[in-house]
């Protein structure tokens, strides 16, 4: 989780902001997207540190919140999903792994 988003934040981010320059998107619709693409790479952080702590929770008193785990990987396997018909890409299929492994976490007492 941390690695997809160090690199929507250091990569992807970055280099669609400098193609929206390239092809003179409106000032408005500019910021607003990007706007929603920092949204998206702090939500990716969040989840990240989320995840983290209930991981440490878990390790020390044996209790994690098993519904923030579910809700958190239902969100990247859906997306993931959706990512995947939409684009195509494989690349997609990564938060669909991201999801099922927090499935998988959530499954195991």
């Amino acid at each position: 989780m941390l690695f997809a988003a160090v690199t929507t934040t250091t990569v992807s981010v970055p280099h669609l902001r400098e193609d929206l320059l390239e092809i003179n998107v409106r000032p408005t619709l500019f910021s607003a997207v990007m706007i929603g693409l920092h949204f998206g790479s702090f939500a990716m952080f969040g989840f990240t540190a989320l995840v983290l702590t209930m991981a440490i929770r878990s390790l020390r008193a044996g209790n994690a919140d098993r519904v923030l785990i579910a809700i958190i990987a239902a969100i990247y396997i859906i997306f993931g999903i959706a990512a995947f018909i939409g684009t195509g890409s494989y690349h997609a299929l990564g938060y669909v792994l991201i999801g099922l492994l927090l499935g998988g976490a959530f499954a195991v007492r």
